[in-house]
């Protein structure tokens, strides 16, 4: 991980801070470890960072495929509500991955995310849902 912060791989948890959930999100993507970036969401959770809609098993497996090369992550937070065990954040981002071919490729675009708190006090994802700009082939 990039910084500093501790992630429990078995149990991750984005708290209830939003600056640190962004935080704890960007070093989890850039470490290239799609398992425990699952992690990050619920069991039920649905990632629309495919293109569709995925869920368990389908979206761990995705999580791990796309994240193998480590692509890199920057994000800022654009806005924040939080209502009792419930979260509403939005960001922009900037992904610099490669393709198939070996090429550099800079994916740019906006995510609003929805959070909740389970019984365990856990703060994980419910549901992702990025729009991403065309992406763009960089030097």
């Amino acid at each position: 991980m990039s910084t500093a912060l501790r992630v429990d791989p078995d149990f991750p948890d984005l708290t209830d801070d939003i600056d640190t959930q962004n935080d704890i999100f960007i070093d989890v993507f850039n470490s290239g470890d799609g398992a425990l970036f699952d992690k990050l969401y619920r069991p039920d959770a649905i990632s629309n960072f495919s293109g569709g809609q995925l869920t368990g098993a389908p979206r761990k497996a995705w999580f791990e495929q796309f994240l193998a090369p480590k692509p890199h992550l920057e994000a800022t937070l654009t806005h924040a509500y939080v209502a009792g065990d419930v979260s509403l954040i939005g960001v922009t981002f900037i992904i610099l991955t490669t393709d198939e071919e070996g090429r550099k490729v800079k994916i740019t675009g906006r995510c609003t995310d929805v959070l909740r708190r389970g019984d365990d006090g856990r703060w994980l994802m419910c549901m992702d849902r990025p729009v991403m700009d065309p992406p763009e082939f960089v030097d």
